[in-house]
C-alpha cells in the first residue's frame, strides 16, 4: 500500500470516529436539553387558569391574536385557520368581539 493510500485510510478512519463521537455527544446534549428546558407550550401556570375560570375577564383581540399566532408557530396553522373560519372570519382581525372568549377557549385546546 502506498503512503498516500495509508494516509487516505487513516483520514477516513478519523472522519468515521469523529462522526461517531459527534453523534454520541449530540444525544447526550439533547438529553440534558430536555432535562433543563421545558417548552412554553408545556408549561401551565395553574394560578392564571384559576383566575380566568373563576371570574369573567374581558378578552381583547390582542389576547386572541397572541394565542392563535403562537399555535400557528407551534405547527397548528391549519387548525387555527379552521377555527377562525368556523367563526365566519377570513382572518383573526375579522372576528367579532362577542366571539373572542369562545375562540380563545377553543384555541387553548389546539394541540392538547
Amino acid at each position: 500500500m502506498t503512503p498516500m493510500m495509508k494516509l487516505i485510510n487513516a483520514l477516513n478512519a478519523l472522519i468515521t470516529a469523529l462522526q461517531e463521537i459527534a453523534g454520541e455527544e449530540t444525544k447526550i446534549e439533547m438529553g440534558q436539553f430536555v432535562e433543563i428546558y421545558t417548552p412554553p407550550e408545556l408549561e401551565e401556570p395553574p394560578a392564571q387558569e384559576t383566575k380566568t375560570s373563576a371570574e369573567p375577564a374581558t378578552v381583547t383581540l390582542d389576547a386572541v391574536k397572541s394565542v392563535l399566532v403562537e399555535k400557528s408557530r407551534m405547527g397548528f396553522k391549519a387548525e387555527v385557520k379552521a377555527l377562525v373560519k368556523k367563526y365566519g372570519a377570513d382572518k383573526i382581525s375579522a372576528l367579532q368581539e362577542s366571539q373572542y372568549v369562545a375562540v380563545l377557549k377553543e384555541a387553548e385546546q389546539i394541540g392538547k
